[in-house]
């Protein structure tokens, strides 16, 4: 009795979806098999629609903001360099993380020198303003004192050592408590950058008003004592 080879008729069977996709611009890995059912005009037309599934969906990409700044316009007469703004930029990534990055005119210090109206802290911030129709009163401002960031994110120098921190003011919009969590942060010469997890700042609008400022702490958080070194103008986060 002869035997039968259906290997050559599995490999033409595999081979006709393929190629109809190929004709419709999906390419098949090489060695894959795609095997019809019984009803070609089924098979086909599943192949069809996953073709048109593969062609329109498209990856969700980062969207970025930035925003520049003049040298040497500080609000401050000979403020130091490393709180002069000159270029920042707003990323967030396909998964819903936020990442910040200044760029200052000169590079920080190692250990910089705390001026005498930032005796306290001196500030890297980032100013999210997510929704226009509120300002929370409360930390870091003093209690009853309405400022218009829903959330806020800065790199710090104490004198002693750097932090990044992200606050979340939202909750101060019904009677809470400020949220204040570490955050990763780093220092690269005129770099100041740091990261924001999704889960930390949640659900934002998809169009949002941000902007970069360098501020001196001469008192502790919640007083009078901020006085801002400089700031870019708002920018719109995707407009």
């Amino acid at each position: 009795m002869q035997s039968r080879n259906n290997n050559g008729k599995a490999a033409a069977q595999s081979a006709r979806p393929a190629k109809h996709l190929a004709r419709i611009g999906v390419k098949v890995a090489e060695g894959a098999r795609i095997i019809l059912t019984r009803s070609k005009h089924i098979a086909l037309g599943a192949i069809a629609l996953l073709a048109a599934i593969l062609l329109t969906a498209a990856p969700v990409s980062a969207q970025t903001s930035t925003v520049t700044d003049p040298v040497g316009d500080t609000y401050l007469n000979n403020a130091p360099a490393f709180q002069d703004i000159v270029f920042a930029r707003m990323t967030k990534t396909a998964s819903g993380d936020f990442e910040l990055l200044m760029e200052m005119a000169g590079p920080v210090p190692v250990a910089p020198t705390v001026p005498p109206q930032g005796h306290s802290e001196i500030w890297w911030n980032f100013i999210f303003d997510l929704d226009p129709a509120t300002a929370p009163q409360g930390y870091p401002t003093p209690p009853g004192i309405p400022f218009l960031a829903e959330f806020i994110l800065y790199v710090s120098w104490d004198g002693a050592e750097f932090a990044g921190t992200a606050v979340d003011r939202r909750p101060l919009l019904a009677g809470g408590e400020a949220i204040i969590t570490p955050v990763p942060f780093r220092i690269n010469g005129t770099i100041v950058e740091a990261d924001l997890a999704s889960e930390l700042i949640g659900a934002v609008p998809p169009s949002f008003r941000w902007r970069p400022n360098t501020i001196d702490w001469a008192g502790p958080f919640g007083s009078e004592g901020r006085n801002v070194v400089d700031n870019a103008v708002f920018t719109i986060f995707n407009p």
